[in-house]
């Protein structure tokens, strides 16, 4: 029974539900991607939505071996602090997911390769001292921006070839690259106070919040301009209700409006792919169930909540 448990938590602590703008960036970039290309999701594109969750997970569980202090000061989670997981425990798991990651790679061609290579790079240094780009402002945005809204796009045509370069267009993970920007940027201003007492320097610590939203305003912008120009309507709504939201954070400056201001795309964006694939919205229903009940049964709280 113990060792179940602790494989459930190890599971959780994987943060599955922060899985959700790989999964759903993957999945509308995929839809984009066969609208020009005529293909379907298959065998091959589930295979890689588990590996991207492979280096995802190994990334999540080696940040938490390195972010107890921090994550305590902002009352995070806590699967170190209450003894469900030790560092060990957490470390290891990061090396074998990452690595089954790597290993399944050059199944699908080079460049995922070089796509996983650069994801497993960022998810070392992001944490790992010296490095902790996580700590730094420019290379905390920068390792998000580009890990997850700039290489996950790449993923969905595995051969880049001069046949398909033109099928997903630069402009798509550009697009992704400044959203996922700006709520990485947002996400940085309710840990603030814990980020700073533990040494931290992340913008919201750097700028203050209201100069965090206004960059991320920017940021959001930006991507909602390339969205138009491209002619990807429904991402430039998004985008465009993301804008809304984060001027409502400026104004009213509540945490929860905060929150829900870096929850609110990623609810879209998940909407979105769940239009486009159906079976997807199943997932995340069953997803959210498993975890709200496994957080009230081990954590006593409510967990996910969109504020």
């Amino acid at each position: 029974m113990a060792g179940w448990l602790k494989a459930v938590d190890l599971f959780f602590a994987a943060r599955p539900m922060l899985h959700l703008p790989i999964w759903s960036i993957y999945l509308v970039c995929l839809h984009y991607h066969h609208q020009l290309d005529g293909g379907r999701f298959d065998r091959w594109n589930l295979l890689m939505l588990l590996c991207l969750s492979f280096l995802a997970a190994g990334s999540y569980w080696w940040n938490q071996s390195f972010d107890a202090e921090s994550d305590f000061e902002n009352r995070k989670l806590g699967f170190l602090q209450r003894g469900f997981l030790n560092r060990a425990q957490l470390s290891s798991a990061f090396l074998i997911s990452s690595l089954v990651g790597l290993a399944i790679a050059p199944i699908y061609s080079a460049l995922v390769l070089a796509i996983f290579a650069q994801a497993f790079v960022l998810s070392f240094t992001y944490s790992a001292p010296p490095f902790r780009l996580k700590d730094r402002p420019f290379w905390g945005l920068f390792a998000n921006a580009w890990g997850i809204g700039f290489l996950v796009p790449f993923c969905v045509m595995p051969e880049l070839t001069i046949h398909n370069a033109g099928l997903l267009g630069w402009d798509n993970p550009i697009y992704f690259f400044f959203a996922v920007a700006s709520i990485y940027i947002i996400t940085t201003i309710p840990d603030a106070a814990g980020d700073r007492l533990a040494g931290k320097r992340t913008i919201a610590v750097l700028f203050g919040k209201r100069a965090a939203l206004v960059l991320a305003l920017i940021l959001v912008l930006l991507s909602a301009v390339i969205a138009y120009w491209s002619g990807y309507v429904l991402l430039c709504g998004i985008s465009l209700a993301s804008a809304l939201t984060i001027v409502t954070a400026i104004v009213f400056r509540s945490v929860r409006v905060t929150l829900a201001a870096a929850k609110t795309p990623i609810l879209l964006l998940t909407i979105l792919a769940g239009y486009f694939y159906p079976v997807y919205f199943v997932f995340i229903i069953v997803l959210v169930t498993l975890t709200r009940l496994y957080y009230a049964r081990r954590f006593h709280m409510t967990y996910p909540r969109l504020a």
